[in-house]
């Protein structure tokens, strides 16, 4: 079965002396497992495509009774180079992928966490993170994975609380800096995925 999608790059590992297992989020798919061959090789025509935090549109070849489709064909949409300038943004961009790699089951299509990922990627590239950008995405990424804390009272102010979940990303970043609750978020959310979901996000030390 051959069939095309959009897709994100969340990371790559080697797979024998030349290929390539990467982890591609696709909007149609859901998160897949995918083989490209002969990308390590000079030659290997694939290759932008299978390199972390690249935005393609992908063609999948998925034999019968295999669970690993393999790449054969695409287009790079965007490599994100504003985000490949600096240190801060391409150390965040990683970790965003990360928190969706971690969040989304596999196979299983979530349009809501791809676009979010998508607008973000974008967002960054344009622009260094601001202070609270991290905490707005995963605090969006859990709502989307089922672990909404949106209707939970925290004590924090009702505008900042919305501003976190549905503001856009220049409205982030024009929020006021507030230690106490940077510091309740980031308590909040180490406490849910080394809790709740038994998950490192291996990212975070870099951040």
């Amino acid at each position: 079965m051959i069939f095309c999608d959009y897709g994100i790059v969340l990371r790559s590992r080697p797979l024998r002396e030349n290929d390539r297992i990467v982890t591609v989020f696709t909007k149609g798919h859901g998160k897949l497992e995918v083989n490209f061959k002969s990308v390590r090789r000079v030659s290997g025509k694939l290759k932008a495509l299978s390199e972390p935090i690249t935005w393609g549109d992908y063609r999948f070849y998925l034999r019968g009774g295999s669970n690993f489709p393999v790449c054969t064909g695409g287009a790079t949409l965007s490599v994100f180079p504003g985000l490949r300038t600096g240190r801060d943004r391409i150390f965040m961009a990683f970790h965003f992928c990360e928190v969706i790699n971690k969040l989304t089951p596999a196979a299983q299509p979530s349009v809501e966490k791809y676009e979010l990922l998508l607008s973000t990627l974008r967002a960054l590239d344009e622009r260094p993170p601001s202070v609270w950008m991290r905490f707005a995405f995963i605090l969006r990424a859990m709502e989307f994975a089922g672990y909404g804390l949106r209707e939970t009272s925290l004590g924090l102010d009702s505008h900042f609380w919305e501003a976190m979940h549905s503001g856009s990303w220049p409205e982030v970043a024009e929020l006021k800096e507030d230690r106490h609750a940077g510091d309740m978020l980031e308590g909040l959310i180490n406490k849910f995925f080394s809790e709740q979901l038994g998950i490192t996000l291996n990212t975070a030390q870099f951040l």
